[in-house]
């Protein structure tokens, strides 16, 4: 369809420049998210608008200011992370749902390693932000108490409580990161540190 058709048709051209701008869109994110993947822990405007092929001044179009675009990205990056753990049947081993709970959590942590520092950053600046990544641990903490449940709850109530803080402790992208960083262990390494970690805290109950 011309250009000429597409005057004539306002309902049409409305909907051409709804995808033009939300491709534009989608373009400054994945390229904003792609630097801070690669360790860059505020990326700055012309890199952003050079891989994402626009202007600076498209950038800011979209955009209120770098805070608002490092939010999109930040809840780009916790929309995947906090997707819900392969549901796992109560009547399977123990040793099966540790695998599979340490096995999800492994990979996705493994996914925002690189990110690391710019997501602890962006928590310090933006209350906002900081509220984003509060409710990923919450998210996390509840699919733990979904996962365990038989264990947990035959659990005195405080004994539950602590045993659910150990588990979600262990389980965050925090243990995730001194296992790989501090301790520089491979993925594979870590996530059978983990899973020693995690099944020690059952057999201590």
């Amino acid at each position: 369809m011309d250009v000429e058709a597409l005057g004539r048709h306002p309902q049409i051209s409305n909907i051409a420049r709804g995808d033009r701008v939300a491709r534009t869109r989608e373009a400054i994110v994945a390229s904003t998210l792609t630097l801070a993947q690669e360790g860059e822990v505020a990326p700055i405007v012309r890199d952003i608008a050079k891989l994402a092929g626009v202007s600076a001044r498209t950038v800011f179009q979209h955009f209120a200011d770098t805070a608002e675009l490092y939010l999109a990205v930040l809840g780009r990056v916790l929309k995947g992370s906090t997707a819900e753990v392969p549901e796992v049947s109560p009547q399977e081993p123990l040793d099966q749902r540790l695998s599979a709970v340490v096995g999800h959590r492994a990979e996705d942590f493994e996914k925002l390693l690189p990110m690391s520092t710019f997501i602890a950053t962006l928590q310090q600046r933006s209350n906002e932000a900081a509220e984003k990544v509060g409710h990923m641990y919450s998210a996390n903490r509840e699919q733990i108490a979904k996962s365990f449940g038989p264990e947990l709850e035959g659990l005195p109530g405080e004994s539950r409580e602590r045993t659910l803080n150990a588990l979600s402790l262990a389980l965050s992208p925090e243990s995730w990161n001194v296992l790989r960083q501090r301790l520089g262990l491979t993925s594979e390494q870590a996530r059978d540190e983990l899973r020693f970690i995690v099944k020690a805290i059952f057999d201590r109950r």
